[in-house]
C-alpha cells in the first residue's frame, strides 16, 4: 500500500486502535522515516522552508522508493540550494498526494485527523525517535 493510501485509511478510522492497526499494518522504511521527518525536532532537511514545484501528471516513482534519497538532504555540507533543487526533483516524480505528503513533513506540519506523535509512539515505540 502506498503511504498516501495508508493515511487515507489512516483518516478514515474512528477508533484509536485502528489508527495504530493502520499504521502497523503498513509498517515500512518510509512510513518511519516519514514520522521521524514530521515528529522529531532533531531532524531538518537542509532545503529551503518553501520550495515551488509542478505536481506530477504521471507520477515516477513513490516515498516508498525515495526515502534513501532524502535521507541525504540533511547533509549540512551540501549547499540549501543544490538539496533544494534535488528535492524539487523528488516531489516533482512522486504522485501529487505523496509530493503534498514529503513537503509537509518537511516543514513539520503534517496534519491529519488522528496522526500524532504520541501515535507515533505508541505504534513504533522511541526507537524511531532520538
Amino acid at each position: 500500500m502506498e503511504i498516501h493510501e495508508v493515511f487515507t485509511t489512516l483518516g478514515r478510522a474512528n477508533k484509536h486502535e485502528d489508527k495504530a492497526k493502520a499504521l502497523l499494518d503498513n509498517d515500512s522504511i518510509g512510513l518511519r522515516t516519514l514520522m521521524r521527518l514530521n515528529f522529531d525536532p532533531n531532524i531538518k532537511l537542509n532545503v529551503n522552508d518553501e520550495i515551488e514545484y509542478e505536481e506530477a501528471e504521471e507520477p515516477k516513482t513513490t516515498l516508498h522508493k525515495e526515502t534513501r534519497n532524502y535521507a541525504s538532504l540533511t547533509n549540512k555540507f551540501t549547499s540549501k540550494d543544490v538539496n533544494s533543487n534535488q528535492f524539487k526533483s523528488i516531489l516533482e516524480s512522486l504522485d501529487p498526494r505523496e509530493a503534498r505528503i514529503l513537503n509537509a513533513a518537511k516543514n513539520k506540519s503534517l496534519k491529519m485527523r488522528g496522526l500524532s506523535r504520541k501515535l507515533a509512539i505508541e505504534v513504533w515505540g522511541n526507537r524511531i525517535f532520538r
